[in-house]
Parts: C-alpha cells; sequence; structure tokens
C-alpha cells in the first residue's frame, strides 16, 4: 500500500514539475518575448533583471524535478524487475523514448537557454547607463534563448505523447 501510494505522490510531483517547465517555457516564446518588443531599452532591461533571475530558479526547479520524479517513477513502476524498462519491451521503449527526449530538453534548456539568460542578466547588469541601447549581443542571445525554448516545448510535447502512451500500455 505504501508504494501505491508513493508512486501516486511521484506521479502528482512528476505532472505538476512538468507543466511548471513546460509552462515557463511557453511563457517565454508566446508571452514575454513578444511583449518585450514593444517596450523602450530602459523598460526591457528593468523587465529582464527583475524577470529572467526568477525564471532561471523556476526553470531549474521545475526541470529537475520533472527528471527526479520521472525516474524514482519508472523505477517505482518497474519494482525488482528492471527488464520491463529495457527497451525491448512497448511500455519500455515508450518509457526509454520520452525519457530521452526530456533529457535532451534538459540539457538544451539549461545548458543553452539558461546560459543565455544569465549572460544577458551580467551584461545588462554590468551595463553603465540604463539609459544606453543595450549591446547587440544581447538580441542573440534573447533569440538564442527563444529557439532553444521552442525547441524545449517541442521536445516535452513529443516525450508526453509517449510517456501517456505508455501509461495505457500493460507493463511487462
Amino acid at each position: 500500500m505504501v508504494v501505491a501510494e508513493l508512486n501516486a505522490a511521484l506521479a502528482w510531483l512528476h505532472i505538476l514539475a512538468a507543466i511548471g517547465w513546460m509552462g515557463t517555457a511557453m511563457f517565454l516564446v508566446m508571452v514575454l518575448t513578444p511583449s518585450m518588443r514593444a517596450l523602450s531599452p530602459s523598460s526591457r532591461r528593468d523587465l529582464i533583471l527583475k524577470l529572467f533571475p526568477r525564471f532561471i530558479r523556476y526553470v531549474t526547479v521545475f526541470a529537475t524535478l520533472t527528471l527526479v520524479a520521472g525516474i524514482l517513477l519508472a523505477f517505482g513502476h518497474a519494482g525488482s524487475s528492471l527488464e520491463s524498462l529495457s527497451p525491448t519491451t512497448t511500455w519500455g521503449l515508450m518509457i526509454t523514448v520520452g525519457a530521452s527526449l526530456a533529457l535532451v530538453a534538459y540539457a538544451l534548456a539549461l545548458g543553452v537557454g539558461l546560459r543565455s539568460a544569465r549572460k544577458i542578466v551580467r551584461i545588462l547588469n554590468a551595463q553603465q547607463d540604463p539609459q544606453q541601447a543595450p549591446p547587440p549581443e544581447i538580441a542573440q542571445l534573447q533569440g538564442r534563448m527563444r529557439v532553444t525554448a521552442t525547441t524545449v516545448i517541442i521536445l516535452l510535447m513529443l516525450s508526453l505523447v509517449f510517456m501517456v502512451a505508455a501509461s495505457r500500455l500493460p507493463q511487462l
């Protein structure tokens, strides 16, 4: 009974963290980026300096919780028979593909997207005059963040398809 309750708690944690992770990426691509185009350079700078540190923290927490809870959940479902996680079974293949897509999304999000966000914050903090136009490097980094976030959204949606498909299959 305790194992079933633990698996249920892990499943909820996994789902909620994944929603948070995908939601932050969608917010960046669909709301923040288009809205920032209409702002003056000083307003854009202020928004970035207030929002990006929080954005970085939430993406890191949600993405990490999604993966950790997912891994624990997979091992919890597999129990003592780790063979069911093997890609030789349909369920194992679906889990493996979904987890692989999520791992690639995680590497991109933290390795490219959040690294770019941190660099933007560093550059803007070092800028002497807040009224001064941002260096061209900022636009390149923002573009990199947008493309990365879009790619992460696509990878997470594909991962979701495989995970839902796996949840509908019997474990062998």
